[in-house]
């Protein structure tokens, strides 16, 4: 007699005997738990059964899944920074065999003082061969997680026959959660850095799985050098749940997963990278050679390996075709988002291999600069060819042609080229980090498949609503000012500006907007009229751009929660004065909650006492601050 579960066909003994010569049933030796009726007598092998059905069905569900962390559980370096330590997150993941293995609550743990690693890791099957103490271990090892269980408790246990001694045993079984030190076998040679990068190529772009626990969750790999962690690199093993599951649409590509991590990879060994040479004074002009075997199929990459003066760069390899582009910010996370689909940039293939990889290096502005630099460069691409000798089959025939030296004549001549490449420099020297996608090799050319609908709103209640506030501000009367002194095509702009939510929230944000407007207008002659000044569009651009930031108001909102004595008509139109709300905005984002408490209250006795000084104590605690951080 067979049972029946919440949705399973119950079957007689004739039939199953019947299924299983024609070989149309399947047994599950691993599923079998014990059948209870009435007058049954039961043993602890019974119910211990029992229980292990339930474990193998557990187990079965969590693999359905995949593997990985589901929610924490973020390996790095511990706040007091200790030679041998690392610091976990608190967290909860799935093990490779289906285990459900729980840290409730964050550790600091010292790799030195793990009990008896070395006794577990042979009682796990990690270590067959006994090797060094971790006090003095050196090379790559792999942080994880391993679901161990123990018994305790013990309790007095009843004879089972009339001459059997009583005797005791433990009563319960308790689960626990191991941490794990694993040696990562790779090829050894070199430096723990150049290590790092090779198994990154191993493991992204040759999908390797070698050295990676079969039991256990791996949560991050690490770099000792005689018990010191020299680095922590949690991407390299670590994996969200679900990682090894391929997308329908991905035709035998790597998993989504993967793609992700390798760019978290790659965007935290840069970031040492370049701490590292700052710390040393090496500046951040370098080749990706010097540091990485691969590269993923997008990351960021420093601005400082473009020479301004020729537009040249050192990144990536000599025969790589590269080119630099202006994107507006908000579109950038859908490029990213579709480089991730393509495959990593190999660095150790031949150059016949990388003539074939192009990639795009993107600058991110805001939409009012990239409005302003559309109307005035004539393309927003150019070419960036590499620092390299001898690259003349690379050249296309106008740079060389602009190579050629003329003779220089007496009297200097304007090249339209150099304004252009004024505008590129500014916009090259505004961020400290570039992005880069790889391109695809697809032969297309990009046509138009619609046309521009120009959307209108009902600017009546826009500009009524401005009004209202303007005149609550107390600001109605300098804005009537400005429009009056300004062009049709201003007027519009400085309307589109001054009805941003974003201003009209705050009075600090609006007065620093009206400010600069003000300062904003040129001297303008006139068919031989005396010089009158003048608001054209151009400039009101420029304000835009100033404070076209999607986050501007952030720090602004912080700053007035701390020191509510901001808010005052007084100090407030003292600070706008000042002609710096977005450095303002921006330095208050970037405090900290003690650091913005003394700094606000610097702010407010600067602009009772010294009105002069606000503008120039904001500049300088944002200059000394991004000197910090950097």
């Amino acid at each position: 007699m067979f049972t029946q579960g919440s949705s399973r066909s119950r079957v007689d003994a004739a039939e199953l005997a019947a299924m299983t010569q024609a070989g149309t049933v399947i047994l599950d030796g691993r599923r079998s738990r014990p059948f209870y009726f009435d007058g049954r007598f039961l043993t602890a092998k019974d119910l211990t059964r029992d229980q292990n059905y339930f474990l193998t069905r557990q187990t079965d569900l969590a693999r359905a899944s995949g593997f990985g962390i589901v929610q924490g559980l973020l390996v790095k370096h511990p706040p007091n920074n200790a030679a041998s330590t690392i610091y976990i997150e608190a967290g909860h993941g799935v093990t490779p065999g289906g285990e459900l293995v729980v840290l409730p609550q964050s550790r600091t743990v010292n790799l030195v003082d793990i009990p008896e690693i070395q006794r577990l890791d042979a009682a796990f099957g990690l270590a067959p061969v006994p090797r060094e103490s971790a006090r003095n271990a050196s090379g790559l090892f792999i942080i994880a997680l391993r679901s161990v269980e123990y018994t305790a408790n013990p309790i007095a246990s009843y004879p089972t026959s009339l001459t059997a001694p009583r005797s005791v045993n433990d009563g319960d079984i308790i689960e626990a959660v191991a941490i794990t030190l694993i040696p990562y076998a790779d090829s050894g040679s070199g430096g723990l850095e150049a290590r790092r990068s090779r198994v990154a190529r191993d493991i992204f772009v040759e999908g390797s799985m070698r050295g990676l626990p079969a039991n256990a969750l791996p949560l991050a790999m690490v770099g000792l050098n005689r018990g010191v962690v020299e680095w922590i690199d949690p991407y390299l093993v670590r994996r969200e749940v679900g990682a090894e599951q391929k997308s329908l649409l991905s035709f035998g590509a790597t998993p989504r997963g993967l793609r992700e991590a390798y760019v978290q990879q790659y965007d935290q060994q840069l970031q040492e990278v370049l701490q590292s040479r700052n710390q040393s004074n090496q500046g951040q002009r370098f080749s990706a050679t010097d540091y990485f075997a691969a590269l993923p199929p997008t990351g960021q990459m420093p601005s400082a390996t473009i020479d301004p003066t020729n537009f040249t760069q050192i990144y990536f390899p000599s025969t790589v075709d590269v080119s630099l582009s202006l994107v507006p910010s908000d579109e950038l996370a859908a490029l990213v988002e579709e480089s991730l689909l393509l495959p990593p940039i190999d660095l150790t293939m031949t150059n016949e291999a990388l003539d074939s990889i192009g990639v795009l290096v993107l600058m991110p502005v805001n939409r009012q600069q990239f409005q302003q630099l559309q109307g005035t460069l004539r393309s927003l691409t150019r070419s960036l060819p590499a620092v390299a000798p001898g690259l003349v089959a690379k050249r296309t025939p106008l740079l060389s042609l602009q190579q050629i030296r003329l003779p220089r004549f007496p009297i200097p001549i304007v090249n339209p080229q150099d304004l252009v490449d004024a505008e590129w420099r500014k916009a090259l020297a505004s961020s400290d980090l570039l992005w880069f996608v790889r391109r695809r090799n697809l032969s297309y050319q990009a046509t138009n498949v619609g046309f521009n609908v120009r959307i209108v709103t009902n600017e009546v209640i826009t500009e009524q609503n401005l009004i209202t506030t303007l005149n609550q501000a107390g600001l109605l009367n300098r804005v009537n000012t400005i429009r009056n002194t300004a062009t049709a095509a201003a007027n519009a702009d400085v309307t589109s500006l001054l009805s941003s939510p974003k201003l009209t929230t705050s009075k600090l944000l609006l007065s620093g907007a009206i400010k600069e407007l003000e300062a904003a207008k040129t001297p303008v002659e006139l068919g031989g009229e005396p010089s009158s000044e003048k608001l054209d569009q151009a400039s009101v651009l420029q304000v835009s751009n100033r404070f076209g930031d999607p986050k501007l108001g952030e720090g602004i909102l912080r700053l007035e929660a701390a020191n509510s004595q901001l808010k005052d008509d007084a100090i407030a139109d003292t600070v706008a004065q000042s002609g710096t709300i977005p450095e303002l905005d921006r330095l208050a984002s970037q405090l900290s909650e003690t650091e913005l408490q003394a700094f606000s209250s610097q702010l407010t006795d600067v602009a009772r006492t010294n009105p002069s000084g606000v503008g120039n104590l904001i500049k300088t605690t944002l200059t000394n601050r991004l000197g910090g951080l950097r």
